[in-house]
């Protein structure tokens, strides 16, 4: 799929909407819930920018164009052409949208482009990072990640919680992959189409903290994964009186 429009990301959230919750109650469809479709339709806004000339590169494989935050620079024109890219978007959004697309698609080229670094403790992850990044870039898709455990004693680690499992960790190991349990904070776009899960800083190597150190993406519409957020700040008001909360909440 080429670089997206808006519409085709409404669509998405439509067809697949992410598991939200807000104020006790599920969100059936993000794009006209009040809390979320005002930034559903500013991210959708992106998305229309992003069609425009010099948003877009053609890809090596297929030559449709696709976005520049997805692209690995690896000429100075390259990086520079990303840069404008992300500041078009950001004058859009007037910067306060920390949360955009290009901040996670920088993200995953970036790992991409060091997938030796991840094949240092199994050849499969430097080629699962590798082919993510391509899934993400392929499909444009809108993406969120949540770092930070709970905090609930700041004078513990996860493992020293009453309960191992308020932080999110792996309870096994299967052929299919990992099995977790816990919570993770500040996802902060919950009307992302998938989600990358890892710690926000190096962990310290010892036998208790194991269970934390992981890594993984999935759909933001997956069982068992629930968006439990904050109230709302955008009131429903005019963007004439609320110009930021109206667009960017």
């Amino acid at each position: 799929m080429p670089a997206r429009t808006g519409n085709d990301y409404l669509e998405s959230l439509k067809a697949s909407p992410p598991n939200i919750w807000i104020g006790g109650e599920e969100v059936d469809d993000p794009t006209t819930h009040p809390a979320f479709r005002n930034v559903v339709r500013s991210i959708a806004r992106l998305y229309d920018l992003q069609r425009r000339d010099g948003m877009t590169y053609p890809d090596a494989e297929t030559g449709k164009p696709e976005g520049y935050s997805h692209i690995i620079p690896r000429t100075r024109d390259e990086l520079i052409a990303r840069n404008r890219a992300i500041k078009a978007w950001q004058d859009d959004c007037l910067g306060f949208m920390g949360r955009t697309p290009d901040y996670l698609n920088v993200s995953h080229a970036a790992m991409a482009a060091a997938r030796e670094f991840f094949a240092q403790n199994d050849p499969r992850f430097g080629d699962n990072i590798a082919e993510y990044h391509r899934h993400v870039r392929e499909h444009d898709l809108c993406m969120t990640h949540a770092l930070t455990n709970p905090q609930v004693n700041r004078s513990a680690g996860a493992s020293g919680q009453p309960d191992p499992y308020i932080a999110l960790g792996v309870v096994k190991q299967t052929d299919r992959g990992v099995v977790v349990r816990g919570a993770r904070m500040l996802a902060t776009l919950p009307v992302a189409e998938e989600i990358t899960v890892f710690p926000s800083t190096v962990l310290k190597a010892d036998e208790h903290a194991s269970r934390y150190a992981l890594a993984f993406a999935i759909p933001t519409n997956l069982p068992g994964l629930k968006f439990i957020c904050r109230e709302s700040l955008d009131g429903g008001h005019a963007p004439a009186d609320h110009p930021l909360g109206s667009r960017f909440e």
